[in-house]
């Protein structure tokens, strides 16, 4: 009998000041933005990326969320935070391993 070890892990992107309009003192000004990325896992292996996280500190009022997703309605520039936070290469280990054992395979 075998335990199958599998879940979601957060692996950690960077960090960026963004402007945002702040719930709390409805202004807007700067950010403190920290991104992760959520990745799937089997056996601690990697398989594929499932999306992106944040956590936001406004600047002037102190307002801390965690844990919101990366999406246009918390951010007007979405696009711009997708091309400068791209998931790790290793969220795609388990692609890669199975691509290039294809690709041994149609080679010899």
């Amino acid at each position: 009998m075998a335990f199958i070890y599998y879940g979601t892990k957060k692996a950690f992107i960077g960090i960026d000041e963004v402007m945002i309009k702040c719930p709390a003192c409805e202004a807007h000004n700067f950010a403190d933005v920290m991104v992760n990325s959520i990745y799937y896992h089997i056996y601690f292996i990697p398989i594929f990326p499932i999306g992106k996280e944040v956590n936001i500190v406004c600047q002037k009022c102190g307002l801390r969320r965690y844990d919101l997703p990366l999406s246009e309605s918390i951010f007007g520039n979405i696009n711009e935070l997708n091309r400068k936070f791209r998931h790790p290469w290793y969220t795609y280990l388990f692609v890669l391993i199975v691509s290039a054992g294809f690709l041994v395979g149609i080679l010899v």
